[in-house]
């Protein structure tokens, strides 16, 4: 009759111990790699916001720089209702060029970083004291508005210029 020997019982289990620590250490590696490729693609995310954000304020800049040079003709004609209003492929992360045909592209040059971006000026009407001036003056309103994108992000940026004849 042989006695079993303690060791020869636990003969193994080392090994099982030690698959169950390496099966733990890659579900937790595995985790931080799913975390760090989230992680990743937001920041890009917000990378493309801030360029599309710095391309639409660039191009409303240079626009609004154009205007004041008389280097842009402005419309003469007060728009009309549905005319007045941004059409919805300027809203349309698809829609990959111009919203419509009344809209210009703002040179690249300007925009940068690769971004695609439009304006459209609309005249809104006349005004004799328009905001933000201290003394009446007769005023043309125009609507400014500039749209950039690139990839699944786009900025619509729309601003009011008064045009003042003194």
């Amino acid at each position: 009759m042989t006695q079993d020997n303690p060791r020869h019982i636990q003969t193994g289990s080392a090994l099982i111990i030690s698959l169950v620590f390496l099966l733990l250490m890659t579900i937790t590696a595995l985790a931080g790699i799913r975390t760090s490729t989230g992680q990743e693609r937001m920041a890009f995310n917000v990378k493309l916001k801030n360029d599309s954000f710095q391309a639409a304020e660039s191009g409303m800049r240079h626009v609004e720089e154009q205007i004041r040079r008389n280097a842009l003709p402005l419309p003469v004609v007060v728009c009309a209702r549905a005319a007045c209003g941004l059409p919805s492929t300027a809203l349309d992360p698809d829609h990959l060029s111009a919203p419509g045909p009344d809209w210009s592209q703002v040179p690249s040059s300007v925009a940068g970083n690769g971004m695609a971006t439009w304006y459209r000026i609309v005249r809104l009407g006349d005004s004799a004291m328009p905001a933000n001036l201290f003394a009446e003056a007769p005023s043309t309103l125009y609507r400014i508005s500039v749209v950039s994108h690139k990839g699944p992000t786009r900025t619509v940026l729309e601003s009011i210029y008064a045009f003042t004849r003194i």
